[in-house]
């Protein structure tokens, strides 16, 4: 995560600071509200002399992490290590989201000593809601071990206060919302930092988990008991606001998320390269098999993402916050497409999930 002064300046002064990379879309679970729909039967793998020559033109835009995102599950690709020890090698960090279920003593040692940081999962502190939004029986117990993992190997162990190495994600929804508090608990008590993302009405979710989306008062209700919390137990002060609770969300300032085809988009909700609008003779243009990364990023699209703080509608375009926030512009996207908006249009709406 890189807070607003670093973003700014970033995008003001024309550089990256991170990319996410899909690496497969091949995963051990089938998680209700995936964006991608990844599954056992969905087997893209993507190569990895691209991916190293993605990461190399990154380089040069002035990156310091990648974050690898899979798409589906990426301990499961099968260059998985060689890719983590080349991303190192570049004195760039790797950060990793995963579901831990392969996370081993060995392979939590070997992402330790390679300075990769991780991002795992953890919905539920209930086993039965856990299975039932992973899409699998008897799957938390293994989430849990992966995560045990990667506490012994040091994970939860900060070289200074607040530069965290290990965090999980978990999706707010009506399944789970009675129990925010304990895993937020958790998690501070732990080293963890809590990755609470809203549940998103695109990918997976649409078709299975549309009756479990939150109210916007409902999101307020467990934002401002969560920073409650924070005063209170952990000596953290936050804006409730956000999209990403504890922390905002600027991605669109400063990275690019390249899919499984080579696809780039400002984020992975963000799906450009599926709206026909966007799409030239029948393909999306900004692939990085058809143009370079820096051409892609300079094209008069992304530039356009870059700046969408100046363009922003409603009542996040007149935000007193917004050096800090942008506000979800995934969600936004999601639903104004969703409503047959115009996609450069429905980016700019304002934050459906905002409270202020």
């Amino acid at each position: 995560m890189y807070g607003a002064g670093e973003a700014y300046e970033a995008r003001d002064s024309n550089r990256l600071l991170a990319i996410r990379l899909e690496t497969n879309t091949s995963c051990n679970l089938r998680c209700r509200y995936c964006y991608a729909k990844s599954g056992e039967e969905i087997k893209k793998i993507a190569d990895f002399g691209a991916l190293k020559r993605i990461i190399s033109e990154a380089k040069e835009l002035g990156i310091k992490s990648v974050v690898v995102i899979g798409g589906g599950e990426p301990t499961l690709y099968p260059d998985f290590r060689e890719l983590i020890a080349y991303i190192d090698s570049l004195g760039i960090i790797p950060m990793l989201f995963s579901n831990t279920i392969l996370m081993t003593k060995e392979l939590t040692e070997f992402l330790y000593q390679h300075n990769a940081s991780v991002m795992g999962k953890l919905d539920s502190l209930r086993p039965e809601v856990q299975d039932y939004l992973a899409g699998r029986e008897g799957v938390s117990r293994e989430i849990r071990q992966g995560l045990e993992n990667l506490i012994n190997a040091g994970f939860s162990e900060p070289a200074e206060p607040g530069k965290l190495r290990l965090g999980v994600s978990f999706v707010s929804n009506r399944m789970n919302l009675e129990e925010i508090e304990d895993i937020w608990h958790f998690c501070r008590q732990n080293n963890i930092f809590p990755n609470m993302e809203i549940l998103t009405p695109t990918g997976r979710a649409n078709d299975e988990l549309e009756d479990k989306l939150l109210t916007a008062e409902e999101i307020k209700k467990y934002k401002l008991k969560l920073l409650e919390i924070d005063r209170k137990h952990y000596g953290y002060d936050w804006l409730p606001y956000t999209p990403i609770t504890a922390s905002g969300c600027l991605q669109h300032l400063y990275s690019l998320y390249i899919n499984i085809d080579g696809n780039v988009r400002p984020c992975a909700p963000t799906k450009l390269d599926e709206h026909p609008a966007l799409k030239v003779d029948g393909e999306y243009p900004y692939n990085v098999n058809r143009m370079s990364l820096k051409e892609i990023y300079a094209s008069e699209l992304f530039t356009y993402v870059r700046n969408i703080d100046k363009v922003l509608e409603g009542r996040c375009g007149n935000c007193e916050h917004l050096e800090e926030c942008i506000g979800c512009r995934g969600y936004a996207y999601s639903v104004g497409v969703n409503k047959g908006m115009d996609p450069l249009e429905a980016l700019k709406t304002e934050c459906q999930q905002c409270f202020r």
